[in-house]
């Protein structure tokens, strides 16, 4: 297996509370992998310490066999390793295509000041931007939105804009957290489409972490199962669903039970 992302004893604590206690994964290239359990279970937190937002308590994170363990978000998207929100973070005034294009200027070589020089290499790197922005309106279904305002997109749409931002940074590994939230059953069959394509066509893997068990369950291939910030799973949908550990941590959950 061609691990791309190597999570190993992975901890954090807050003051006391080890909120991920002995983390450890992998994923390997064109993988879809789900970090699924209860609330509180740490999934957001082992998302943070992942991409860069918070520091760990110990552990190692490895991407591409470079060791990013508390390097900044920044710096990780630039090996290659973008993330999603839970809420659909865009600006809002700025159009469809505007914030794709400030996801895609991060893959520009060099600092802010000499990407302000005029040059040979700057004019053909925005060049392949702008290439790259209209490749991914059509791949994600929001090229009739391209000129609209992001804040007045419906949020499904502004859901599939913040995944449009995120690939445009190029990346090989896209971390999405909860991307079927607060979409209805249509939305989230659409959403899965979309995941789907992005790891057949574009060669991606991706880690999500996500509540909608039916979706889950039909798209990734391994599942982590994480509860009170240990993993007490981790296997393929059908070892996943028969696993007492699961089955009694999603007791009672509709979307599980029925998944």
């Amino acid at each position: 297996m061609n691990e791309i992302l190597k999570v190993v004893q992975l901890d954090k604590t807050f003051g006391g509370l080890k909120a991920v206690s002995g983390l450890s994964f992998s994923v390997a290239a064109n993988e879809i992998v789900g970090l699924i359990g209860p609330n509180g279970a740490g999934k957001s937190t082992a998302f943070n310490l992942i991409s860069g937002s918070i520091a760990p308590s110990g552990g190692t994170v490895t991407f591409h066999g470079r060791d990013i363990t508390g390097q900044r978000p920044s710096r990780v998207v630039r090996h290659g390793l973008a993330r999603t929100f839970q809420s659909a973070s865009v600006y809002p005034r700025a159009t469809v295509a505007e914030n794709i294009y400030r996801g895609a200027i991060s893959t520009l070589p060099g600092s802010v000041w000499t990407q302000a020089l005029p040059s040979a290499g700057r004019r053909a790197g925005l060049a392949r931007i702008a290439r790259e922005v209209g490749e991914i309106l059509e791949l994600t279904g929001l090229g009739p939105y391209r000129d609209v305002p992001a804040g007045g997109l419906a949020y499904g749409h502004q859901k599939k804009l913040g995944v449009a931002i995120g690939i445009a940074t190029r990346p090989s590994l896209l971390l999405l957290d909860e991307p079927a939230a607060g979409l209805n059953g249509e939305e989230c069959a659409e959403f899965g489409r979309l995941l789907r394509v992005l790891r057949e066509q574009r060669g991606l893997a991706l880690l999500l972490v996500e509540h909608h068990m039916a979706l889950v369950m039909e798209l990734c291939q391994r599942i982590v199962v994480l509860v009170q910030g240990r993993k007490v799973a981790e296997g393929t949908p059908a070892a996943i669903r028969a696993n007492p550990a699961v089955i009694e941590a999603y007791l009672g959950a509709p979307d599980y039970a029925h998944s």
